[in-house]
Order: structure tokens, then C-alpha cells, then sequence
């Protein structure tokens, strides 16, 4: 009980610190990358996994600015110099556009 008097303001930090990570970035709470935010509707972070026993296979993309990889299918895309890229959100397709 002695500890929990002398370090109740470490705990309610840690707590305060926990809390706010699992509300709001938390998989997929939303993600920060270069100033901008986007939400967590979208698909996987990683490649999938080809150890599965999942007979159709899909072959998935690399959003070049989060690198989340996502469903060409249903991924937002455009072409760009007769190259096609293709992103997870809106905002991530905005970003690439200011870079270029």
C-alpha cells in the first residue's frame, strides 16, 4: 500500500499514457504519417500471409505514402505519368500528390 501512496501520480500517468493509446491510435483507431491523419477503415498493414490455406490468393499493393498494403481491387488509384499507384484513403492519395 506504501508504494501505491508514493507513486499513485506514475501510475495515473501510465494509465493516462495506455488509455490514449488504445482510444486513439490503437489498430485501427486512425494513424499519423507526415502531419496528416486518416482513419482505420482499410485494409491490412502487412502483406498477407502466404502460409494460409486459402485457396484464392490475392495479390495485394503498397500504398506508397503509409505503406499499408491494400486490395488493388478496392483501393483507391490513379495514374500518374502512365504509372498506376494506389492508396489506402484520400489523404494519403492528397499527400502524394503535394509531393510530386
Amino acid at each position: 500500500m506504501e508504494f501505491l501512496q508514493e507513486n499513485w501520480w506514475y501510475l495515473l500517468f501510465v494509465g493516462a499514457m495506455m488509455f490514449m493509446m488504445f482510444r486513439r491510435g490503437g489498430c485501427c483507431g486512425g494513424h499519423s504519417y507526415g502531419g496528416y491523419s486518416h482513419g482505420g477503415d482499410h485494409g491490412s498493414h502487412y502483406p498477407p500471409n502466404t502460409n494460409q490455406s486459402n485457396t484464392q490468393t490475392m495479390d495485394m499493393v503498397k500504398d506508397p505514402v503509409c505503406g499499408m498494403y491494400i486490395n488493388p481491387n478496392t483501393a483507391i488509384h490513379e495514374v500518374i505519368n502512365g504509372k498506376t499507384y494506389y492508396f489506402c484513403s484520400e489523404a494519403c492519395r492528397n499527400e502524394f500528390r503535394k509531393r510530386q
